[in-house]
Protein backbone atom coordinates (compact mmCIF):
# COMPACT_ATOMS: atom_id res chain seq x y z
CA UNK A 1 0.00 0.00 0.00
CA UNK A 2 2.74 2.09 1.45
CA UNK A 3 4.79 1.57 -2.16
CA UNK A 4 2.47 2.42 -4.03
CA UNK A 5 1.29 5.67 -2.30
CA UNK A 6 5.38 6.32 -2.91
CA UNK A 7 5.26 5.55 -6.66
CA UNK A 8 1.60 7.72 -7.39
CA UNK A 9 3.10 10.43 -5.56
CA UNK A 10 6.65 10.48 -7.95
CA UNK A 11 4.48 10.62 -10.98
CA UNK A 12 2.51 13.58 -10.00
CA UNK A 13 5.62 15.19 -8.79
CA UNK A 14 7.35 14.76 -12.31
CA UNK A 15 4.57 15.83 -14.24
CA UNK A 16 3.85 18.91 -11.54
CA UNK A 17 7.76 19.68 -12.08
CA UNK A 18 8.17 19.30 -15.80
CA UNK A 19 5.02 17.74 -17.66
CA UNK A 20 4.03 14.68 -18.42
CA UNK A 21 6.65 12.78 -20.31
CA UNK A 22 9.35 14.75 -19.14
CA UNK A 23 12.88 13.93 -17.71
CA UNK A 24 13.03 14.90 -14.08
CA UNK A 25 15.22 14.58 -11.15
CA UNK A 26 13.47 13.32 -8.15
CA UNK A 27 16.21 13.89 -5.74
CA UNK A 28 14.58 16.88 -4.44
CA UNK A 29 11.38 15.36 -3.67
CA UNK A 30 12.68 13.08 -1.35
CA UNK A 31 13.73 16.04 1.52
CA UNK A 32 10.85 17.46 1.28
CA UNK A 33 8.02 16.77 4.04
CA UNK A 34 5.28 15.10 2.00
CA UNK A 35 8.09 12.40 1.17
CA UNK A 36 9.29 11.97 4.72
CA UNK A 37 6.04 10.96 5.68
CA UNK A 38 5.89 8.41 3.10
CA UNK A 39 9.11 6.93 3.78
CA UNK A 40 8.20 7.13 7.56
CA UNK A 41 5.07 4.64 7.08
CA UNK A 42 6.64 2.61 4.31
CA UNK A 43 9.86 1.62 6.90
CA UNK A 44 7.25 1.52 9.65
CA UNK A 45 4.98 -0.88 7.90
CA UNK A 46 7.56 -3.17 6.68
CA UNK A 47 9.41 -3.32 10.38
CA UNK A 48 6.04 -4.08 11.50
CA UNK A 49 5.10 -6.77 9.91
CA UNK A 50 9.02 -8.46 10.34
CA UNK A 51 8.70 -8.19 14.45
CA UNK A 52 5.22 -9.65 14.68
CA UNK A 53 6.49 -12.72 12.47
CA UNK A 54 9.55 -13.10 14.73
CA UNK A 55 7.50 -12.52 17.82
CA UNK A 56 4.74 -15.41 16.22
CA UNK A 57 7.63 -17.90 15.62
CA UNK A 58 9.04 -17.33 19.21
CA UNK A 59 5.77 -17.99 20.85
CA UNK A 60 5.40 -21.47 18.14
CA UNK A 61 8.68 -22.58 19.44
CA UNK A 62 7.41 -22.03 23.09
CA UNK A 63 8.92 -18.68 24.08
CA UNK A 64 7.22 -16.19 26.23
CA UNK A 65 5.67 -12.98 24.60
CA UNK A 66 7.65 -9.94 26.32
CA UNK A 67 5.60 -7.43 28.49
CA UNK A 68 6.24 -4.61 25.51
CA UNK A 69 4.19 -7.02 23.05
CA UNK A 70 2.03 -7.49 25.63
CA UNK A 71 1.73 -3.50 25.95
CA UNK A 72 1.64 -3.11 22.36
CA UNK A 73 -1.69 -5.28 21.97
CA UNK A 74 -3.33 -3.89 25.39
CA UNK A 75 -3.43 -0.18 23.34
CA UNK A 76 -4.91 -1.92 20.33
CA UNK A 77 -4.51 1.68 18.47
CA UNK A 78 -0.89 1.17 18.26
CA UNK A 79 -0.86 -2.54 18.83
CA UNK A 80 -3.56 -3.64 16.74
CA UNK A 81 -4.79 -0.50 14.65
CA UNK A 82 -8.38 0.01 15.90
CA UNK A 83 -9.86 3.11 16.25
CA UNK A 84 -12.59 2.32 18.53
CA UNK A 85 -9.73 1.60 21.24
CA UNK A 86 -7.16 2.37 22.79
CA UNK A 87 -5.83 6.14 23.24
CA UNK A 88 -8.41 8.28 21.80
CA UNK A 89 -7.95 11.43 19.69
CA UNK A 90 -7.76 14.31 21.79
CA UNK A 91 -10.81 16.81 21.72
CA UNK A 92 -9.80 20.69 20.66
CA UNK A 93 -10.62 21.25 24.89
CA UNK A 94 -8.14 19.12 25.67
CA UNK A 95 -5.31 20.81 23.74
CA UNK A 96 -6.34 24.49 24.73
CA UNK A 97 -5.69 22.66 28.23
CA UNK A 98 -2.62 21.65 27.56
CA UNK A 99 -1.63 24.72 25.96
CA UNK A 100 -2.68 27.17 29.22
CA UNK A 101 -0.93 24.21 31.29
CA UNK A 102 1.98 25.31 29.41
CA UNK A 103 1.63 28.82 29.59
CA UNK A 104 1.32 28.79 33.27
CA UNK A 105 4.45 26.36 33.63
CA UNK A 106 6.49 28.35 32.05
CA UNK A 107 5.36 31.95 32.61
CA UNK A 108 5.47 32.30 29.02
CA UNK A 109 2.39 34.75 28.74
CA UNK A 110 2.55 38.40 28.31
CA UNK A 111 -0.82 39.88 28.93
CA UNK A 112 -3.18 43.09 28.36
CA UNK A 113 -1.53 45.86 31.13
CA UNK A 114 -5.55 47.10 31.36
CA UNK A 115 -6.72 43.48 31.08
CA UNK A 116 -4.47 40.66 33.09
CA UNK A 117 -6.44 38.04 31.96
CA UNK A 118 -6.18 38.51 28.09
CA UNK A 119 -2.79 37.40 26.77
CA UNK A 120 -1.24 39.07 23.56
CA UNK A 121 1.94 37.51 23.32
CA UNK A 122 3.65 33.87 24.01
CA UNK A 123 7.29 32.95 24.80
CA UNK A 124 8.72 31.62 22.21
CA UNK A 125 11.02 28.65 23.54
CA UNK A 126 12.81 28.27 20.12
CA UNK A 127 13.30 31.71 19.20
CA UNK A 128 13.34 33.82 22.41
CA UNK A 129 10.87 35.79 21.26
CA UNK A 130 7.54 36.72 22.46
CA UNK A 131 5.00 36.02 19.81
CA UNK A 132 1.34 36.36 19.15
CA UNK A 133 -1.05 33.98 20.36
CA UNK A 134 -2.14 32.18 17.32
CA UNK A 135 1.37 31.52 16.02
CA UNK A 136 2.68 29.30 19.09
CA UNK A 137 1.53 26.00 19.92
CA UNK A 138 1.57 23.68 22.19
CA UNK A 139 3.84 20.63 21.40
CA UNK A 140 4.44 17.56 23.09
CA UNK A 141 7.21 15.66 22.92
CA UNK A 142 6.20 12.22 23.79
CA UNK A 143 3.46 12.24 21.14
CA UNK A 144 -0.22 11.88 23.01
CA UNK A 145 -1.17 8.76 20.80
CA UNK A 146 1.78 6.57 21.95
CA UNK A 147 -0.30 6.18 24.90
CA UNK A 148 0.59 5.79 28.84
CA UNK A 149 1.21 1.96 28.45
CA UNK A 150 3.82 2.26 26.24
CA UNK A 151 5.29 5.07 27.85
CA UNK A 152 5.76 3.36 30.81
CA UNK A 153 7.13 0.81 28.72
CA UNK A 154 9.61 2.85 27.34
CA UNK A 155 10.76 4.86 30.24
CA UNK A 156 9.61 2.82 33.89
CA UNK A 157 6.73 3.39 36.07
CA UNK A 158 7.63 6.84 37.37
CA UNK A 159 6.66 8.19 34.41
CA UNK A 160 2.95 7.03 34.75
CA UNK A 161 0.27 10.02 33.98
CA UNK A 162 3.23 12.24 32.74
CA UNK A 163 1.70 12.18 29.11
CA UNK A 164 -0.32 15.14 29.17
CA UNK A 165 1.34 16.99 31.81
CA UNK A 166 3.97 20.51 31.54
CA UNK A 167 6.42 17.74 32.17
CA UNK A 168 5.85 16.45 28.42
CA UNK A 169 5.84 19.46 26.25
CA UNK A 170 6.89 23.02 25.49
CA UNK A 171 5.63 26.20 23.44
CA UNK A 172 7.19 26.30 19.99
CA UNK A 173 6.48 28.39 17.01
CA UNK A 174 4.11 26.75 15.09
CA UNK A 175 6.78 25.90 11.92
CA UNK A 176 9.66 24.80 14.65
CA UNK A 177 7.17 22.24 16.05
CA UNK A 178 6.75 21.26 12.44
CA UNK A 179 10.10 20.99 12.26
CA UNK A 180 10.83 18.97 15.45
CA UNK A 181 7.74 16.39 14.78
CA UNK A 182 9.44 15.40 11.00
CA UNK A 183 12.55 14.50 12.99
CA UNK A 184 14.81 17.10 11.11
CA UNK A 185 15.87 18.84 14.44
CA UNK A 186 16.54 17.84 18.00
CA UNK A 187 16.96 19.16 21.04
CA UNK A 188 20.65 18.19 22.83
CA UNK A 189 22.07 19.34 26.12
CA UNK A 190 24.08 23.09 25.60
CA UNK A 191 27.49 21.51 25.83
CA UNK A 192 30.15 20.96 23.37
CA UNK A 193 29.37 18.82 20.11
CA UNK A 194 32.49 16.16 22.06
CA UNK A 195 32.34 17.02 25.76
CA UNK A 196 34.35 15.64 28.01
CA UNK A 197 33.55 13.45 30.71
CA UNK A 198 33.68 16.44 32.89
CA UNK A 199 31.58 18.83 31.00
CA UNK A 200 28.50 16.16 31.01
CA UNK A 201 29.28 15.40 34.42
CA UNK A 202 28.92 18.99 35.56
CA UNK A 203 25.70 19.71 33.25
CA UNK A 204 23.72 16.30 34.41
CA UNK A 205 24.72 17.43 38.29
CA UNK A 206 23.65 21.54 37.36
CA UNK A 207 20.08 21.80 39.06
CA UNK A 208 18.78 24.06 35.86
CA UNK A 209 19.80 22.73 32.65
CA UNK A 210 20.18 24.05 29.46
CA UNK A 211 19.66 22.66 25.80
CA UNK A 212 20.35 23.80 22.42
CA UNK A 213 19.01 22.79 18.77
CA UNK A 214 20.79 20.34 16.63
CA UNK A 215 20.04 19.53 12.83
CA UNK A 216 19.48 15.68 12.65
CA UNK A 217 18.82 15.91 8.42
CA UNK A 218 20.77 18.97 7.02
CA UNK A 219 19.21 18.42 3.30
CA UNK A 220 15.46 18.61 4.93
CA UNK A 221 13.73 21.58 2.61
CA UNK A 222 11.94 23.21 5.64
CA UNK A 223 15.13 24.05 7.01
CA UNK A 224 14.67 27.09 4.64
CA UNK A 225 11.55 28.10 5.75
CA UNK A 226 11.44 31.63 7.37
CA UNK A 227 10.12 32.28 10.28
CA UNK A 228 7.76 35.15 11.10
CA UNK A 229 9.66 36.79 14.67
CA UNK A 230 10.66 39.96 15.73
CA UNK A 231 13.97 40.90 14.09
CA UNK A 232 16.26 43.85 12.90
CA UNK A 233 16.55 42.86 9.70
CA UNK A 234 13.31 42.28 8.12
CA UNK A 235 14.95 41.57 4.78
CA UNK A 236 16.91 38.44 5.94
CA UNK A 237 14.39 36.63 8.30
CA UNK A 238 15.73 33.81 10.87
CA UNK A 239 15.14 30.61 8.86
CA UNK A 240 14.98 27.12 10.95
CA UNK A 241 18.63 26.24 9.99
CA UNK A 242 19.71 29.42 11.93
CA UNK A 243 18.25 27.28 15.07
CA UNK A 244 21.36 25.21 14.66
CA UNK A 245 23.41 25.29 18.10
CA UNK A 246 21.09 28.05 19.08
CA UNK A 247 20.39 27.96 23.01
CA UNK A 248 16.44 27.89 24.33
CA UNK A 249 14.94 30.21 25.97
CA UNK A 250 12.89 30.06 29.01
CA UNK A 251 11.71 32.50 31.14
CA UNK A 252 11.77 31.03 34.30
CA UNK A 253 13.40 27.58 36.27
CA UNK A 254 10.94 25.15 34.50
CA UNK A 255 11.68 22.63 32.37
CA UNK A 256 10.75 19.60 30.43
CA UNK A 257 11.79 16.19 31.38
CA UNK A 258 15.44 15.70 30.29
CA UNK A 259 13.82 11.52 29.05
CA UNK A 260 11.54 13.48 26.61
CA UNK A 261 14.17 15.24 24.91
CA UNK A 262 16.16 12.49 24.55
CA UNK A 263 13.11 10.23 23.01
CA UNK A 264 12.90 13.04 20.20
CA UNK A 265 16.45 12.87 19.64
CA UNK A 266 16.81 8.96 19.34
CA UNK A 267 13.73 8.85 17.29
CA UNK A 268 14.83 11.81 15.01
CA UNK A 269 17.62 9.23 14.19
CA UNK A 270 15.26 6.42 13.48
CA UNK A 271 13.64 8.43 10.58
CA UNK A 272 16.94 10.02 9.35
CA UNK A 273 17.82 6.14 9.00
CA UNK A 274 15.15 4.96 7.09
CA UNK A 275 15.05 8.68 4.75
CA UNK A 276 18.57 7.90 3.91
CA UNK A 277 17.95 4.22 1.97
CA UNK A 278 15.33 6.28 -0.56
CA UNK A 279 17.81 9.19 -0.99
CA UNK A 280 20.61 9.59 -3.88
CA UNK A 281 24.05 9.78 -2.54
CA UNK A 282 23.04 8.80 0.81
CA UNK A 283 25.46 10.14 3.76
CA UNK A 284 26.64 8.18 7.10
CA UNK A 285 25.94 10.72 9.19
CA UNK A 286 23.86 8.08 11.76
CA UNK A 287 26.91 7.22 14.04
CA UNK A 288 28.40 10.38 13.97
CA UNK A 289 25.81 11.79 16.15
CA UNK A 290 24.12 9.08 17.54
CA UNK A 291 26.96 8.19 19.12
CA UNK A 292 27.99 11.63 20.29
CA UNK A 293 28.16 12.13 24.28
CA UNK A 294 25.52 14.89 23.87
CA UNK A 295 23.17 12.08 26.23
CA UNK A 296 26.40 10.34 27.86
CA UNK A 297 24.42 8.79 30.57
CA UNK A 298 21.34 7.46 28.40
CA UNK A 299 20.12 5.35 30.56
CA UNK A 300 18.82 7.47 32.94
CA UNK A 301 16.38 8.75 30.26
CA UNK A 302 15.26 5.14 28.08
CA UNK A 303 15.34 1.40 28.59
CA UNK A 304 18.47 -0.05 27.89
CA UNK A 305 16.72 -2.99 26.00
CA UNK A 306 14.97 -0.26 23.62
CA UNK A 307 18.21 1.34 22.91
CA UNK A 308 19.79 -1.95 21.60
CA UNK A 309 17.31 -2.61 18.86
CA UNK A 310 16.94 0.92 18.57
CA UNK A 311 20.43 0.84 17.99
CA UNK A 312 20.24 -2.47 15.30
CA UNK A 313 17.41 -0.88 13.20
CA UNK A 314 19.59 2.49 12.87
CA UNK A 315 22.07 0.32 11.60
CA UNK A 316 24.84 2.21 14.09
CA UNK A 317 25.49 -1.01 15.92
CA UNK A 318 25.00 -2.02 19.86
CA UNK A 319 28.07 -0.51 21.06
CA UNK A 320 26.71 2.78 22.51
CA UNK A 321 24.20 1.17 24.47
CA UNK A 322 26.21 -1.45 25.63
CA UNK A 323 27.63 0.34 28.41
CA UNK A 324 24.48 1.45 30.16
CA UNK A 325 23.40 0.09 33.06
CA UNK A 326 20.81 -2.50 33.57
CA UNK A 327 18.20 -0.73 35.60
CA UNK A 328 15.67 -3.12 37.51
CA UNK A 329 12.99 -4.08 35.32
CA UNK A 330 15.33 -4.04 31.83
CA UNK A 331 17.74 -6.90 30.60
CA UNK A 332 20.71 -6.77 28.16
CA UNK A 333 18.71 -7.93 25.28
CA UNK A 334 17.25 -5.80 22.66
CA UNK A 335 13.40 -5.51 23.16
CA UNK A 336 11.81 -4.65 19.55
CA UNK A 337 8.66 -3.56 21.43
CA UNK A 338 9.87 -0.03 21.27
CA UNK A 339 10.67 0.53 18.03
CA UNK A 340 7.53 -1.47 17.24
CA UNK A 341 5.17 0.99 18.92
CA UNK A 342 6.99 4.27 17.25
CA UNK A 343 6.65 2.14 13.82
CA UNK A 344 2.91 1.95 14.60
CA UNK A 345 2.92 5.28 15.54
CA UNK A 346 4.77 6.64 12.11
CA UNK A 347 1.74 4.76 10.49
CA UNK A 348 -0.70 6.92 12.07
CA UNK A 349 0.33 9.92 12.77
CA UNK A 350 -2.06 11.73 14.77
CA UNK A 351 -2.86 15.66 13.89
CA UNK A 352 -3.40 17.71 17.45
CA UNK A 353 -5.97 19.63 17.23
CA UNK A 354 -5.58 23.40 16.52
CA UNK A 355 -4.95 25.16 19.87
Amino acid sequence: MYEQKVHLTLVDYRETELGEGNACDTKAWWTTPEAHRLVDQLKASNYERVQYRKQADQIQQGGLLRRGFQVLFNTSKIGLGLDNMGVRKRSRSEQSKFKTSLIDYYDAAITDQKRPKKILYIHDTATGDDLLKPTITAAHLVPHSLGNDMLVALFGGNVEGELDTPNNGFLLHQIVKTAMDDGVIAIVPDIANNPSTEEVTVWENSGLKDYKWKIIDPEAQILDEALEVNREDPVNPMTIRDLENRKLFFKNGMRPRARYLYFLFALAHLKLAWRQEYRQDPKAVLGKQLGKGFWATKGRYLKRSFLLALANEIGHGTEFAESVPIEPGDDSDPDDAGVLGLAKLLQFPEDENED
